[in-house]
């Protein structure tokens, strides 16, 4: 069944019709130099994948649990910055003030929907999962090959995520060289 109440004005104590001071109106006329009104356009930047809302991203690099202290957050942004991917994480991740909650992708995080998902100690919880959309392709790093994140990966990498981040950046400082 439906409730409903009326109010009368001035009932709960606010006046009916303030009596504010009339706005007064007024024409503006503005004046544009001819080649204000033909613009060119001289190059169109793509957005910056270490500042992109997540829920935009094309990729995304994501860390969870499997990370062993905030450095490797760091580490995780310097590969996202070489692939021109975004920085994502786990609830556990932010949990920890190792990221911001902005970054964090999940349930109680953003939904995000990536050509390319690299998850890195990511367990795969369903908090995490349900926010995952889906990615066109996922690669899962994680020492336990039976986790969801790894039983939903493309490419299923059965390696400490540490140790694979240290080797992955080890090898893009070579090929800079």
């Amino acid at each position: 069944y439906k409730r409903q109440a009326t109010l009368q004005p001035g009932v709960r104590g606010v006046e009916a019709h303030p009596h504010l001071p009339a706005a007064t109106v007024g024409a503006v006329t503005v004046h544009l130099y001819p080649e204000a009104r033909d613009p060119l356009v001289l190059d169109v930047q793509p957005p910056d994948p270490a500042t992109i809302d997540l829920a935009e991203a094309p990729r995304i690099v994501g860390g969870g649990a499997g990370l062993d202290g905030p450095q490797r957050i760091t580490q995780l942004a310097q590969l996202g910055a070489a692939l021109g991917a975004s920085m994502g994480a786990t609830r556990v991740i932010t949990d920890r003030g190792w990221v911001p909650h902005e970054r964090q992708i999940g349930t109680t995080g953003v939904v995000v929907d990536p050509q390319l998902y690299i998850a890195f100690g990511v367990s795969g919880a369903v908090q995490h999962t349900s926010g995952l959309g889906d990615p066109a392709h996922i690669i899962s790093v994680n020492t336990d090959q039976y986790c969801p994140m790894m039983q939903l990966a493309d490419l299923a990498i059965v390696a400490d995520a540490n140790a694979t981040l240290d080797a992955l950046l080890d090898l893009l400082a070579e090929n800079a060289s």
